[in-house]
């Protein structure tokens, strides 16, 4: 996926151009290319060493293929898949870098996938307030988890994890289907994506708190970090062991190590 450019994205374009930004989510590749989708641009931003351009050019007329890109997620062969409420769709990039409708339009909105090691896709619904899963190799969404999913993640084990706005704010569903509620009252104040590591530690971004949760296996929601500079953090993401927040009223995606020391990583100006 790394080495895959469409024609639009060998043109630099300077992150000027993208008037107000607002970053809500991002993906590492396996080469370091840094992938991001931003509200107020259609399409997919890359970032480089080399700087911040144009992956895939997204359509400016409403209803068009990625005019509304809210989430992206990678295959475990490293593809793109991306979330584009717009369209009430969820795209494969192919390697001409060129958007491939997978459902047909069958969804509500998405706001944030996750894809298993067999390449199921999951999509966190705002619109049908639900969890649907696509099976690798298929067009066709079911339903998965009756849960008011706003962030989904994977941990190792293949279990997904769901930040909701119910009542049980963070719920663990295996690959059956069967939920366990992790968060089983209302902790977070407004919770966005949930990112699990190797030691089954979620992290959860919670908008109106300007904070980032800890919720470690038998113990209670902690808030790991809050305040400046955060100012709203939604995406979430990983680079090693490094926890990445995607903020986008600070048009940046921050970098935090394990003892929750933040440093800035990307700014999208």
């Amino acid at each position: 996926m790394g080495q895959e450019k469409s024609a639009e994205g060998t043109e630099k374009t300077p992150a000027s151009a993208l008037q107000k930004p607002y970053p809500l989510d991002a993906v590492v590749t396996k080469d370091g290319t840094v992938l991001i989708v931003d509200r107020n641009l259609p399409g997919i931003w890359k970032k480089t060493d080399a700087g911040l351009s144009v992956f895939v050019q997204g359509s400016k007329r409403l209803r068009e293929p990625l005019n509304a890109c809210r989430c992206l997620a990678l295959t475990a062969d490293d593809a793109l898949i991306v979330g584009d409420s717009a369209t009430r769709e969820v795209y494969r990039i192919d390697a001409a870098g060129k958007p491939e409708a997978i459902t047909g339009g069958k969804i509500g909105i998405p706001v944030d996938l996750a894809v298993s090691s067999d390449g199921t896709i999951y999509v966190a619904d705002l619109e049908t307030r639900s969890v649907l899963k696509i099976a690798a190799g298929t067009k066709e969404p079911t339903s998965f988890a009756k849960l008011n999913a706003r962030g989904i993640s994977l941990d190792a084990s293949g279990n997904l994890w769901v930040v909701t706005q119910d009542t049980e704010q963070l719920v663990k569903v295996d690959a059956s289907g069967k939920a366990e509620a992790i968060v089983k009252e209302r902790v977070f104040n407004f919770p966005h994506q949930v990112s699990v590591n190797a030691a089954g530690e979620a992290f959860v971004t919670d908008g109106y708190e300007k904070a980032v949760w800890k919720v470690a296996p038998g113990k209670a929601p902690e808030k790991w970090f809050q305040g400046e500079p955060l100012v709203n953090p939604v995406g979430t993401t990983w680079v090693g062991d490094q926890l990445i927040v995607v903020d986008p009223r600070a048009s940046t995606l921050f970098q935090f190590d394990a003892e929750a020391k933040i440093s800035p990583w990307i700014e999208v100006r």
